[in-house]
């Protein structure tokens, strides 16, 4: 981010990219906003609680939510222009996994 013009683009450019070739089908992303000001992706299906859930270890989902930690650590609203937010997830009881990106600038 620190190196690209218009680091909000390019973040958005490397979740759609991720959303489509790293995750595949056993995720589902629904963008309720998509737009030059604000991405928002919900992940309304997801693969990884559901075989831990089949695995009877549905309390280890929120170990794969934090892996997000360290890019989400690395965004700075000031630096980049926009913030995220992702109040809940699947493994923490949520219907769905908010990743928001709103510009704020």
């Amino acid at each position: 981010m620190d190196a690209a013009p218009d680091p909000f683009a390019a973040m958005v450019v490397v979740s759609k990219a991720r959303e489509r070739y790293a995750f595949g089908d056993g995720f589902t992303f629904v963008r309720p906003v998509d737009d030059d000001r604000a991405y928002h992706v919900d992940v309304t299906r997801c693969f990884y609680h559901e075989v831990l859930v089949a695995h009877s270890a549905a309390e280890l989902t929120p170990v794969m939510c934090e892996f997000d930690a360290n890019w989400i650590g690395a965004i700075d609203p000031a630096k980049h222009g926009f913030g995220f937010e992702r109040s809940t997830t699947i493994g923490r009881g949520g219907s769905h996994c908010p990743f928001h990106f709103d510009r704020t600038t």
